[in-house]
């Protein structure tokens, strides 16, 4: 047996490199057999660490000299009074590990842990920091922070902190501000930070249903890697996990539970940085199932707990739905021998599927009715909307109460309390993504369950003003029940008048465009979408080649854009053709490097706009075929193609236009080096930008645009605070609504700060990052600036091989199709980087 905690700590790390082999493994394997096999292996190599873990906790322990044990009182700040702890079975060893870390593990001032959902990561660190202040053994600070409720955001923590330390959150302004303020503080103050559901700070769960999302984050096609959706939303989120994980800076110790890892913490290795300590949460064991069920009053032995549990990996919250299912067996009421018969060696899910199954069958007819009619709404659903949906009268209205409590009493159901703004509470009903799927599987007459919930929600008041995506969750139940009750036609004319604008301009929530328009593809969306008018049929395409082209997926979208044109130019639409012909060229080509076509398409644009006499859509052209001309350095002509397309903007008083414009404008003084006429030209598009926002509604991707070129501006001024404060922005708006499309040149820009501030391993960092976006989604533009920067920091690094290399790969993406259309000011920079590096 190993003797040394050096040693142990060593086995620990070769575990967990081998565990991120088996993680890696699950995520490419296609095949359930040789999931369930890999999964065992990741099962059996997380046990062997808890084991290694263990045994370095009873090491220390030993050799810790006994000291005197200093109990105080705790301020206790709490964002939530959970009460977990009856959940909580067979943690001993997890209990154990924690208090070593807290008590004696001075080299990782940050613990994370990390497990599926269900896993009991909430109960487990509740209970033990409730423990830890009832002993008196907290410091003297303890905050409990859940990322799980309403105001669970690195805002309003901090908002909390500044004024636990009377401080003043408004005065400090950007959350990167304040984030510095409560570093400041917690540097002076030792204190417990309980990080509670992390993975909702990352993007892999920034999505509108994140509430219902599984563990997963894999990522398929183009867009973002895997290390991209672990990373933080906000830049300012990921400042703050790198500084709590820093050795030597503070007295606070920070214990984080998430479903992911996050990237901010990983390090290059994966593995963690210096100060983090990662603990992947298991299964419980055969004894703590045992614990489980003879808790609930179910009778079982030892190895028909092993029978029935070895093959759920003892996945806690798996277990408890099982248990419930037992407990009320018409057939051998709380006996686990009602579960004899299971048999774990179908697929992937059929070990989910049996336990549902029994569950389900378990149930009276009424309550499985009940049970399938919720799995009909998309998400969850408050009490008031259930009674006028379901009701009829007082008999029926008790029956479905009877039927809620025992489906919540089985563990099928999740029900919350949730109290609105004239104080007046509703009680609120979820299903998990697996149970809901599972019951609206069974539903009998789902067009006619669909048809009344139409009925209901076309009635539900329009808001007077959208200023959130809850203000648009009727329209969208009611979209969803119209698809799903085959009412195609009815649904688009619904996604147009009040969906399209809200959610692709005002919120920028492309992720949730994307999923609503591809419920009109139900039969691919290699085929049309089914609806009656080609006309619509080609605005649905052009919708979701805009929204694939903004999150990333550049080369999908050229082929919803041909499809679009393809079926218009039938039709022989003049007007309706110029937007994707405009749309081809400026949202997907360009940043593909195809500029021949760019060119050809946005001159036909602007001819059959002539033609028709559409200003408003040749204004367009006109700007985009500016922002051409300056990627290709013809700068004469790109100025003229802005003054055209501002007097047109000016004249039909189109103020985003305007803005955009302007936008542009920055960006070719930017491409110039001229960064002050790019900040008077940037600060113009913001104060157009804000001027649109109060006459309509504010459109989140100029804003994005806005601060990336006040940023990049500022930078090129020698102003660094200002450019990060700025760029910080632009970054926390871009992953807020994952525009892949800008993300690459906002990194970019926080890797030239980086430089100019002397951090060259974070600015290689941040370039690296950029790279892996631009390269997954093709943008060949992005990646010739990115090859040129590299060139330049090996350059100065002294590593002439390298520099020579990145930028000979530079020329290669800057030269496009050739001159005339090449992106030229990154092709004349590579030129001049080779210049100085002969081979």
């Amino acid at each position: 047996m190993t003797n040394t905690i050096d040693d142990l700590q060593a086995q620990i790390k070769s575990e967990q490199k081998l565990l991120l082999q088996y993680e890696d493994l699950e995520r490419m394997e296609r095949d359930p057999r040789n999931i369930l096999h890999v999964q065992a292996n990741i099962e059996r190599t997380k046990q062997n660490i808890l084991t290694l873990e263990t045994r370095m906790v009873q090491l220390r322990a030993e050799n810790t000299p006994a000291r005197a044990v200093v109990r105080r009182e705790s301020v206790f700040i709490a964002n939530v009074p959970y009460g977990l702890e009856t959940a909580l079975h067979g943690r001993a060893q997890e209990m154990a590990l924690l208090d070593d870390w807290f008590h004696h593990d001075h080299s990782h001032p940050l613990l994370a842990v990390i497990g599926l959902g269900g896993q009991g990561k909430s109960a487990l660190t509740w209970l033990w920091q409730k423990q830890l202040q009832t002993n008196r053994l907290a410091p003297p600070l303890v905050v409990w922070w859940s990322f799980y409720e309403l105001d669970g955001t690195v805002s309003q923590l901090a908002d909390r902190l500044l004024r636990h330390f009377q401080d003043e959150p408004a005065s400090y302004g950007s959350l990167r501000n304040k984030v510095d303020r409560v570093v400041e503080h917690l540097q002076q103050t030792p204190a417990l930070l309980v990080l509670d559901g992390a993975e909702r700070l990352l993007r892999a769960y920034s999505s509108l249903g994140a509430a219902y999302q599984g563990d997963s984050d894999r990522v398929d096609g183009e867009g973002l890697a895997r290390e991209q959706m672990r990373g933080c939303v906000d830049p300012a989120a990921g400042v703050l996990l790198q500084w709590l994980a820093e050795t030597g800076l503070t007295p606070t110790k920070t214990l984080l539970t998430s479903r992911l890892f996050p990237q901010e913490l990983a390090g290059r290795s994966g593995l963690g940085l210096a100060g983090v300590r990662r603990h992947d949460l298991t299964g419980l064991n055969g004894a703590a199932a045992l614990v489980l069920f003879q808790e609930l009053g179910i009778g079982a032995t030892r190895a028909e707990v092993e029978a029935v549990c070895a093959p759920l990996g003892y996945h806690p919250l798996s277990l408890r739905l099982l248990a419930r299912a037992v407990r009320y067996s018409p057939t051998a009421p709380n006996d686990l021998q009602a579960a004899a018969d299971y048999d774990p060696t179908s697929d992937l899910l059929g070990k989910r599927e049996h336990v549902l199954r029994r569950a389900y069958d378990n149930l009276p007819p009424t309550a499985q009715h009940t049970l399938s009619r919720l799995a009909a709404f998309r998400s969850g659903v408050g009490w008031r909307v259930l009674a006028d949906v379901f009701g009829g009268g007082g008999r029926v209205l008790a029956q479905l109460r009877q039927d809620l409590q025992r489906l919540e009493e089985r563990g099928l159901l999740q029900r919350t309390v949730r109290r609105w703004e004239d104080g007046e509470a509703d009680t609120h009903y979820d299903l998990h993504p697996i149970v809901r799927r599972y019951a609206y599987d069974r539903l009998s007459d789902r067009a006619g369950m669909h048809g009344q919930l139409v009925v209901y929600f076309e009635a539900v008041p329009k808001p007077q003003r959208i200023g959130s995506l809850e203000d648009l969750a009727p329209a969208i139940e009611l979209y969803h029940h119209l698809t799903r009750a085959g009412r195609y036609d009815e649904a688009c004319d619904l996604f147009y008048d009040r969906l399209h604008s809200p959610l692709y301009y005002q919120m920028g929530a492309y992720q949730t465009y994307t999923e609503l328009l591809l419920a009109l593809f139900p039969d691919g969306v290699d085929k049309l979408p089914r609806l009656s008018k080609e006309v619509a049929q080609a605005w649905t395409l052009n919708g979701l080649g805009n929204s694939y082209s903004l999150a990333g997926r550049p080369k999908t979208a050229v082929s919803f854009f041909e499809r679009d044109i393809a079926i218009l130019e039938k039709l022989g639409d003049k007007k309706t053709l110029v937007v994707p012909l405009g749309n081809l060229a400026y949202m997907a080509q360009i940043h593909i490097g195809e500029l021949t076509a760019v060119s050809h398409n946005l001159r036909r644009r602007i001819s059959l706009c002539r033609e028709i006499e559409d200003r408003f859509n040749e204004a367009v052209g006109h700007q985009e075929y500016g922002r051409l001309l300056a990627t290709t350095s013809n700068w004469a002509e790109a100025a003229k193609e802005f003054d055209t397309a501002l007097e047109q903007n000016k004249a039909d008083n189109i103020i985003q236009g305007q803005g955009i414009t302007w936008a542009y404008c920055a960006q070719a003084a930017l491409l110039q080096g001229e960064a002050a006429a790019a900040l008077r030209a940037a600060q113009e598009a913001l104060r157009l930008a804000d001027e649109y926002a109060r006459t309509s509604y504010p459109v989140e991707r100029d804003y994005v645009q806005v601060y990336w070129l006040l940023g990049w501006a500022r930078l090129g001024l020698g102003d660094l605070a200002a450019a990060q404060g700025h760029l910080d922005e632009a970054l926390r708006r871009c992953r807020a609504i994952n525009l892949v499309q800008l993300e690459p040149s906002i990194l970019l820009a926080q890797a030239r700060l980086a430089a100019a501030q002397g951090g060259q391993p974070q600015a290689l960092a941040l370039a690296a990052e950029a790279q892996t976006i631009a390269a997954r989604a093709g943008y060949v533009l992005n990646l010739a600036d990115i090859h040129n920067f590299r060139a330049g920091l090996a350059l100065a690094a002294g590593e002439r091989e390298a520099a020579r290399q990145l930028a000979q790969q530079a020329r290669g993406y800057a030269w496009c199709d050739g001159p005339p259309f090449a992106y030229q000011p990154a092709l004349d920079e590579a030129n001049r980087l080779l210049a100085q590096l002969p081979s």
